[in-house]
Parts: structure tokens; sequence; C-alpha cells
């Protein structure tokens, strides 16, 4: 009798530990996905001081304008109120960041970006910073920081992410007045910045509890299907390896699919995550 009670007590702590699971899983996937779309927004400049030092002359006049210098101020607050704990204050901004982003496509302000792409990683970012709050106010469970070792790996991470950005200008040589990049090492160090990207997010999913972690791998595992499949249509890559996307002339298209790539994603790795579950209980 007490061995049974002892199961039914362990059964019913694991079960309330998985019902509060997806809550901080949303979490840390929307503050990897920050720390990416901030380096994502650094890059330019990043790209722009490498041509500077290595070709003077190659070196960019206008960087990022005035819309761009907003949306790289804009991340590093939203990061840096992560970094502090402030969650609340990091979705706020997050909602405003999508709001700010539809503003831009509204007005049709001239940007150097293409249409929609930086609303979608408002979008990504936003919906699990908020669904946490959401679903932490619905459960009733407590927020807890993420372990410095999820940080570490973050922001390793972030920082690949941007300083790759430096490729391009760093394998270029010169001929006389004339300055050649060579497509091929550009591409492997976007495929080996990818890989180290995709490295630093496994060890930073790996310092998150077990629960925690299999459904922040489901929820990354949905982000990185919707942004490959966007890249389809969009020549905003994080790393430079598509000249020419093959669907640049139908984005629509493109963000059609990436939506039900995400979704399929999501929902086999959701159906994954209750299978293994119910199957250990």
């Amino acid at each position: 009798m007490v061995q049974a009670a002892m199961v039914r007590r362990a059964a019913a702590a694991r079960a309330t530990t998985n019902a509060c699971a997806w809550g901080p899983a949303m979490a840390a996937a929307g503050t990897l996905a920050a720390v990416l779309v901030l380096a994502r927004q650094a890059r330019p400049v990043v790209e722009a001081a490498a041509w500077s030092w290595r070709f003077a002359e190659q070196a960019l006049t206008t960087i990022i304008g005035p819309i761009g210098t907003a949306r790289l101020a804009g991340w590093v607050l939203l990061v840096a109120a992560l970094v502090a704990g402030w969650r609340t204050a990091a979705a706020i901004g997050a909602g405003a960041a999508v709001l700010a982003e539809l503003a831009v496509l509204a007005t049709g302000v001239r940007d150097h970006a293409a249409p929609g792409w930086h609303l979608l990683l408002a979008v990504v970012v936003a919906v699990p910073l908020c669904g946490s709050l959401l679903l932490a106010a619905r459960d009733g469970c407590d927020q807890r920081p993420l372990p410095g070792r999820f940080w570490a790996a973050a922001a390793a991470m972030g920082l690949c992410a941007s300083l790759s950005a430096a490729g391009a200008p760093l394998v270029a040589d010169r001929f006389g007045n004339t300055v050649a990049i060579s497509t091929i090492p550009v591409a492997r160090i976007g495929f080996g910045a990818l890989a180290v990207v995709a490295l630093f997010s496994l060890v930073a999913v790996l310092a998150l509890p077990v629960a925690v972690r299999r459904r922040a791998v489901v929820l990354l595992a949905a982000v990185a299907a919707l942004l490959a499949t966007t890249q389809l249509g969009y020549d905003e890559a994080f790393m430079s390896m598509l000249d020419y996307p093959v669907l640049r002339d139908q984005p629509a298209m493109a963000l059609a699919l990436a939506a039900v790539a995400a979704t399929v994603v999501l929902t086999l790795g959701t159906l994954a995550v209750r299978s293994r579950e119910g199957a250990s209980r």
C-alpha cells in the first residue's frame, strides 16, 4: 500500500511538473529567438565594420538607416529586459515590435529590408514570450529564471550569428581597383555558422529541466522550420548562402509554406512529447 501511494504521488508530481512545462519552454524558445533576432539586426553593422577594416573604399556610407537603427536599439533593450528577468516588459516590447513593423508596412516607409521579413521575426519572438506569460497566469505556475548555462550558450549563439556577417569581407581579395568575393568560401562560412548556432542552441536547451527541454526542442524546431522555409522567398538570410531564393518573386507563397511547415513540425513534436510522457507513466 505504501509503495502504491508513493507511485501515485510521484505520478501526480510528474503530471503537475509537465503541466507547468510549456510556459518555461515558450519563455526559453522566445528568449533564444530574441537573441537570434538581435544578432540578425547587428549583422549589417558587423559587415560594414569588416569592410571598413579591410577595404576602406568599400565602407558603406549608410549602414542600416534610421529604421534599422531603431530596430537594433529596440532589440537591444528587449534582450536586456530578458537578461534582467523582466519577462513582462520583454513581452510588451515584443508586442510593440510587431505593431511597429505593421506600421512600417502600412505606411509604406522606405526600408532596406524585404517587406514583411522583420514583421515575421517580431512575431516569432512575441508569440512565445506572450504565450509563456499567459500560460503561467492560467496554470498558476512560477516563472523561474533561466539558468546561467542557458544564457552563456545563448550569448555564444548570438555572437556567432552576428560575427559570421564578416565572412564576405574577410575572404574578399583585391585585384587592382576591383574587390572580388568567392561565393564558395562565403557559403562554407554560412553553413559553418549555422551549424555552430544550432550547436549552441542545443547546449542552451540541455541546461533546462527534462520536461521543459522536450517542449523547447519542439518549439525551436517549429521556429527553425518557419524561418528556413521563409528563406525560399526572402533574401534576408541570417547567413549569406542564398543569392537568389527560388520563390523570391512569390513571398506570399513562401510565407504560406512556412506556416504549414511550422504547424506540421509543432503538431508532430507535441504528439511525440505526449506519447513519450504517456508511455513513461
